[in-house]
């Protein structure tokens, strides 16, 4: 058999089988190579490189488990491309467990797991906040607690993709006033000892499916390599502009011209929602370049104020996105937290100005009774340059006015002088 009909019976003839042309999958690879940092130029190699794991059967192992979470980043991923480019992805991976996308459940599911965590090598994505309120009871799944899952399952990984802000600094579940004690995995991981093992933070809410894609990508392509990360443990080539550099609306930000109103002409024109709370010139990620639901839309794009949800970060347990940003619209200030309590930069400066402006009445009032407003320093006089634009603008006020009189009178005297004569007005002609 040829090396083309290898070609079309392998790869592109299961690419084929799911509507998805050679073209299509040329483009997608293209996409994959600009998001790892590479030229668009390497989609072939990409392509070639992803063949080479279809047809020889080198499938990574991928243990998927959800903590405290809405299952929002599970689904995001399903949606990652129309057609669903993603299951090419998949197919080169086994996903060993999972409990939203597994086949299996209960105790079969559960065995899955603990055979693929002995013999070790796998990836772990790793979605939703730890749990650890109430010694780790706070989550508990299959009689187990959702903590010494983590830990069981970090200890063997090759590597632990942190999917969405929850499981990067706790996200929604960590925000004020965090009853059950929700962090993120890396912080966690830290506590406890686990520092050896590579910790690949993908924050968004939910994450951006084409960023969980390009991580599984990379790692096929370089031999088991993980991306450049940042300070933040984030994928360098995805986190590595602010959305304001690559949204639409930069250009209405640029020319001055913002929304004030939600329901205004301003915002029917699409202008800039900066004035509306939006925190795309501080939040690092590749939004508008991804999108979200089959790559259709974004926050912004859809009409909403980027709310930073891409800035959570897994150094801290107590500046979470969720409670430094919220409220999402309307406000420019991120809260800051003092003696363990959030607060709001711009009601503490308008409370400061009222109270700045309440003494400042009451000590007039006071030097008023007191009689030490009476007096006071001499006034200083006027200097001679004042005095002598004082003088030549009265002069010129003077000039105006007179010349507007003579204008006027003038106009009055006009139908006198140039009024008909004695035979226009029939008198006698001798």
């Amino acid at each position: 058999m040829s090396d083309e009909a290898t070609r079309e019976s392998g790869m592109y003839g299961y690419l084929a089988s799911r509507g998805i042309s050679r073209r299509t999958f040329l483009k997608f690879c293209g996409g994959i190579a600009v998001a790892l940092g590479l030229s668009r130029t390497m989609a072939p190699q990409v392509a070639e490189a992803l063949e080479e794991k279809v047809e020889g059967g080198k499938l990574v192992p991928v243990i998927w488990l959800e903590a405290g979470s809405c299952t929002g980043c599970t689904e995001s991923f399903a949606q990652a491309e129309v057609p669903s480019i993603a299951t090419v992805v998949l197919d080169m991976i086994s996903l060993d467990y999972c409990e939203s996308l597994s086949a299996g459940a209960g105790t079969s599911l559960e065995e899955a797991k603990a055979a693929a965590i002995e013999a070790g090598g796998y990836l772990l994505v790793y979605e939703g906040a730890v749990m650890t309120g109430w010694d780790g009871n706070a989550l508990r799944i299959g009689g187990e607690k959702g903590t010494d899952i983590l830990l069981d399952a970090a200890r063997n990984a090759v590597a632990v993709i942190c999917a969405g802000s929850c499981a990067v600094d706790g996200g929604w579940m960590a925000a004020d006033p965090n009853p059950a004690g929700a962090m993120g995995a890396q912080e966690f991981l830290r506590r406890n000892g686990i520092v050896d093992v590579p910790v690949i933070n993908l924050p968004s809410c939910p994450v951006n499916p084409e960023a969980v894609v390009v991580v599984l990508v990379n790692y096929l392509l370089l031999d088991h390599t993980i991306p450049a990360l940042d300070s933040k443990n984030r994928p360098v080539p995805i986190f590595g502009q602010f959305i304001h550099e690559n949204c639409a609306r930069r250009g209405h930000f640029e020319n001055g011209e913002f929304v004030y109103r939600f329901g205004s002409e301003e915002e029917r024109k699409g202008y800039c929602l900066y004035a509306m709370g939006c925190r795309g010139p501080q939040t690092r990620s590749s939004c508008s370049l991804y999108r979200w639901n089959r790559r259709v839309s974004w926050c912004v794009e859809s009409g909403a104020p980027c709310c930073g949800c891409a800035e959570a970060d897994p150094r801290t347990t107590t500046r979470n996105w969720v409670s430094m940003n919220a409220p999402f619209s309307g406000s420019r200030f991120r809260d800051i937290k003092v003696l363990g309590k959030n607060i709001q930069l711009a009601p503490v400066a308008a409370g400061v100005a009222g109270v700045v402006a309440a003494a400042l009445v009451v000590h007039g009032f006071g030097m008023k009774i007191a009689g030490r407003t009476n007096g006071g320093p001499p006034i200083e006089k006027e200097t001679e340059h004042e005095l002598k634009e004082r003088l030549f603008n009265e002069a010129l006020a003077e000039a105006r006015e007179k010349k507007a009189r003579e204008q006027e009178r003038q106009a009055t005297d006009a139908p006198e002088a140039n009024g008909p004569s004695d035979g226009e007005r029939g008198g006698d002609s001798r």
